[in-house]
């Protein structure tokens, strides 16, 4: 479908001096493997009225020299130490100028027309503060098509009763009115270093209406590099500190959201469990799992499988895909 707006934001916001659009979030350190094509891919967006807030958390890496070889929509930033991923993204949003803010991490990329859609859905329903989409995923370094991470339809509207249960969002996907940051308390949390964009996106979704774009908006890479990877024992502690914070922005929670609270809960216990199962400590993910397991068909299927071999846990996810989210 072509959009009316077109035209008018193919413009070069840079050249004509004009405040851009869209504010392109990049936070950066030493991710020189793939950033060419992650930027590569914001500069063939259909829309152009848009500006990129490079980040630049001390990198080490060629990082600086590829960030610096594009024009001046590119605007790069750096930090002299490593800080926080909550931190950086905090600076970076902090000079950007645009309406919407979207985020793109160095090692993924979007399809051509992501802003495009995105930004003309903002434009046309006033009352909707947060965009995600479906996405690609793919697992390196053996990835060989690309093939979309979600299946139907994703929730949309007031989201945060179905996104307690389940989280189908990826930041990568995201587009988000300025206006809606610049209201809120603090952006992201800097005590969280693993799980910052899911509290700052359940905070907006407490209240914030979202819809879904159900087309593929992002290219996502999962590898062995990864920091959510790499730290899963951070998860659960994470989600408590969370939901302890939505608590607090209403006393009612517990009361109006009863049975998402409680399966929430159950999830965590599930994380705990995942983390002892990975270092070989059965017994205490049995311990993790005990009070939630007849919290779901799933659960109890999991703690079962802690009195076996412990390729039934692996057994158990193979065939479920990915348990919970």
């Amino acid at each position: 479908m072509e959009l009316m707006f077109k035209n008018k934001h193919n413009q070069l916001p840079a050249q004509s001096g004009a405040v851009p659009m869209v504010s392109v979030i990049m936070n950066c350190l030493n991710c020189s493997e793939y950033l060419h094509e992650a930027i590569e891919s914001v500069y063939a967006q259909t829309c152009r009225d848009w500006e990129i807030i490079f980040w630049d958390n001390a990198s080490m890496d060629d990082s600086a020299e590829i960030a610096k070889s594009y024009d001046k929509r590119l605007r790069y930033f750096r930090s002299e130490v490593t800080v926080p991923l909550g931190n950086a993204r905090n600076w970076a949003i902090e000079h950007a100028r645009g309406k919407y803010i979207a985020f793109l991490d160095c090692d993924d990329r979007w399809m051509p027309q992501k802003i495009e859609k995105q930004v003309h859905i903002l434009e046309s329903r006033p009352d909707v503060d947060f965009l995600y989409g479906n996405y690609f995923r793919i697992i390196m370094p053996k990835a060989t098509r690309l093939i979309p991470a979600l299946k139907g339809p994703q929730p949309e509207g007031h989201v945060f009763s179905p996104l307690l249960l389940r989280y189908p969002i990826n930041m990568q996907t995201v587009m988000i009115r300025r206006s809606v940051l610049d209201h809120l308390d603090s952006v992201f949390d800097e005590k969280i270093e693993l799980s910052e964009e899911y509290d700052l996106f359940m905070r907006i979704l407490y209240k914030s209406k979202a819809v879904y774009c159900k087309e593929p908006m992002a290219v996502y890479r999962i590898h062995s590099r990864m920091s959510s990877l790499e730290r899963m024992g951070l998860y659960p502690d994470e989600m408590e500190y969370i939901i302890g914070k939505i608590k607090m922005m209403d006393p009612l929670l517990e009361i109006n959201y009863k049975s998402e609270l409680r399966y929430f809960h159950a999830k965590i216990g599930y994380w705990r469990a995942r983390t002892a199962m990975a270092s070989g400590n059965t017994e205490e993910a049995r311990k993790f799992l005990r009070e939630h397991r007849n919290a779901g068909f799933k659960l109890f299927m999991l703690y079962m499988s802690t009195y076996l071999p412990s390729f039934a846990w692996r057994c158990l996810h193979r065939i479920g895909g990915k348990i919970y989210y």
